[in-house]
């Protein structure tokens, strides 16, 4: 079992030296309207710290393709990325590109390998259908081009939505999949950002089981997930809501006993 995390572009570095020696790979956000220097300042700092940077590439936030090689230029020559999530981002495009798939069309993701995203609770704007449809076509874009991809997916505290993405992209998907699910987090916090990422089943789950879902967190650990999702995925993909230190001090507690996890059948 693979764990990787998520952290912002104002996140200490420092903090990382708690996590267990078995995580190596930080991605890093770059939300709409953010400054992408802030981005790649912190892949250098996560580099220079030992780590493996993957930053985010979205989309409809790069303006030309003179925009997008000054980037990835950047955070190849600065922090040395061998990997990058490429992403859609907001819904309003400030240029360009409308969607990922234009972007690895340019082909100067050439030598990397490259995250895309998988939606197992849809998004606000694309039906599930159409999410699938969209992946299809990245997974039939890298297999005509050699494009190295694996999946980065939005996080999910329902495990039957989980479930249910997987069994439909399973007869076209030959991608490694890391599976978002939140790090230790309140219960306030974890409603409020899946509001703000649209994860529709995981916040309706919020609300209607709030009492079951707090007592669980009262532990701060998303161990039932796992418990429920480690025979159809071996890597998680950890969203650091509640702060890094919360989540390392968790993933330390996962490496000292793997053996927490109850294997579902």
């Amino acid at each position: 079992m693979e764990f990787s995390i998520e952290i912002t572009p104002k996140a200490d570095v420092a903090t990382l030296a708690s996590l267990p020696p078995s995580v190596r790979e930080v991605s890093i956000t770059l939300l709409p309207g953010a400054d992408e220097r802030e981005a790649i300042a912190q892949a250098q700092r996560v580099r220079a710290a030992g780590f493996e940077p993957i930053p985010h590439i979205p989309a409809r936030s790069i303006r030309n393709p003179a925009h997008l090689e000054s980037f990835l230029t950047q955070l190849r020559t600065t922090a040395h990325i061998r990997k990058a999530l490429v992403i859609g981002g907001s819904r309003d495009s400030i240029g360009d590109y409308t969607s990922t798939l234009q972007l690895l069309e340019t082909g100067l993701f050439e030598g990397l390998q490259v995250g895309i995203a998988g939606h197992p609770e849809e998004m606000p704007y694309l039906s599930e259908a159409e999410c699938d449809e969209v992946l299809r076509q990245k997974i039939q874009f890298a297999e005509k081009t050699g494009l190295e991809l694996f999946i980065v997916t939005q996080w999910s505290m329902d495990p039957a939505a989980v479930l249910r993405w997987c069994d439909r992209i399973q007869p076209f998907n030959p991608l490694p999949i890391y599976l978002g699910i939140p790090g230790p987090a309140s219960l306030t916090s974890l409603m409020k950002f899946a509001a703000i990422c649209g994860v529709r089943a995981s916040w309706t789950g919020l609300r209607q089981q709030s009492g079951k879902l707090g007592q669980l967190l009262t532990v701060q650990t998303p161990d039932f997930l796992i418990d429920a999702l480690q025979h159809q995925v071996d890597h998680f993909h950890v969203y650091t809501f509640g702060g890094v230190n919360r989540t390392a001090e968790w993933l330390n507690q996962v490496a000292a006993d793997p053996s927490r996890f109850v294997m579902s059948a």
